[in-house]
Parts: structure tokens; sequence; C-alpha cells
């Protein structure tokens, strides 16, 4: 491992696993089946949207299910074909995303789509996941909300160590542009990194406006895990949209 800084999502891949290794993935596959059976989904072919090194295609994949996974980067992707040499997974940014087939349901998890900066980014991913999804399929995904990334870890850090990775993750909020910016340093014995994510908080409003300019409709805003309508000062709500 080399020392500096790297690239979003790139050396960060290498421990990925051991610092994410508490997150409900298994829990959040659930969420989303109960989601998708509750709207007449029958078990067909499924997409994972930003899939990262696979711990949200494996709970799919487990079940017996048809799940495609893509991402946007080659070393995470790596990690994911390492741990699912039976998932066929492909590498696209959510705005370029073709594939030349469709699924039943197309899903994303752990704010991913957070990542869209710019309404004009996340209108053109919708669009993309539009033409991914069968006529009567399902768009499922969590986002922060504004509310969620002004405050995301108390004091505006998260520390500590995962097995032999210590972890230091600082947080900022900037308010004039709704933009959140971590900047996420890793260590091991092998070195050290820093990585610098941004995301933007989408509300329950821009979202319905920007599912509607693509092409979707019946878009429902629910929270995890009793798929209540979320109130509106959620600070993570999850997203059930249809393609007509």
């Amino acid at each position: 491992m080399t020392e500096g800084d790297s690239e979003p999502f790139t050396l960060l891949a290498s421990v990925y696993d051991v610092i994410m290794a508490e997150v409900e993935y298994d829990e959040w596959a659930g969420f989303i089946l109960d989601l998708a059976d509750a709207r007449g989904y029958r078990g067909g072919s499924m997409l994972d949207l930003g899939c990262g090194t696979g711990n949200s295609t494996a709970p799919m994949h487990e079940r017996g299910l048809d799940v495609t996974g893509v991402d946007a980067s080659a070393a995470m992707l790596a990690v994911a074909r390492g741990k699912l040499p039976d998932v066929e997974f492909h590498q696209a940014g959510f705005t370029e995303l073709r594939l030349g087939r469709t699924f039943e349901v197309v899903y994303s998890v752990f704010d991913a789509l957070n990542n869209l900066l710019t309404d004009a980014d996340m209108r053109r991913a919708l669009e993309r996941v539009h033409q991914h999804v069968v006529p009567g399929g399902l768009f499922i995904f969590d986002v922060n909300t504004p509310t969620g990334l002004r405050d995301l870890w108390e004091g505006g850090k998260a520390e500590g160590w995962a097995d032999d990775v210590y972890y230091r993750w600082t947080h900022t909020y900037d308010e004039a542009t709704g933009l959140a910016h971590v900047e996420a340093l890793c260590s091991t014995g092998e070195g050290s990194f820093v990585e610098r994510h941004s995301e933007r908080g989408y509300a329950a409003a821009d979202l319905a406006r920007l599912l509607a300019g693509a092409g979707f409709s019946a878009i429902e805003f629910v929270t995890f895990p009793d798929a209540e309508p979320a109130p509106p000062d959620a600070d993570r709500i999850w997203v059930v949209a249809t393609r007509p």
C-alpha cells in the first residue's frame, strides 16, 4: 500500500470489507425483496447499481437470484469478482450505464447515488436506469437527505480500528453548495492513504421531480426497516419507483 492521496474507491477497495464488516447488507437485501415482493416481484433478474466490492450483491446471489453487479471502480470490482466468481459484473458509471439488457429490479444501497452531485447528473443516471428496467419493473434505492448529511457523524468524525486497519474519517458540510465532504484516512502495517469523497443530499421532493422527469411513476418514499412513509425530517430515505 502506498502512502499519500488516492482517487476515490481505489486503494479503499483493499480495506473496504474490513471496515464495513458490520454493515447490515443482508438486512437491506431482505428489505429490498420485501418492498419488491409487495409490488409484484416474483424472482426475476436484478441489477445491483454501485455494487462496490459485492457486499450488496452477495445476499441476492445467496438467495439464488439472478443478480448482476455494476460499479465505476475497477478496484472495487476486482474484489467483488474474487468473492463472487459466478456473478456477472460490469464496469460503468451511473451516467454511462449501457448494458444492453433490462432487469425486473434495479437496486442501489448505501447512498451510492449521493455521489451524483448535480441535478443534471442525477437526471442522466435516472434516465439510464429507466432504460434498464422492464416495463412494470422497479427501481429501489436509498439516499442520504440534506438533513442526514449535515450531521453525518457525531463530532464530524468516525475513528477506530477494524482488525488491523486504523481509520479516521472526517466530515464537513458546505451549506452554500449542499455538499458533504469526507476525508478518509486508512492505515495498515503496509502504509497509509487518504481518499476524499463528496456527496450531495437529496430531498424527497427533488427526487420525485427528477424521477418523474426520467419516466418513472408510482414513486414512494419509505424508511428502513418498517417501510413506513418517510417523515419530512428523515436523515435517510428509501425510494421505490416503477417504470410504467
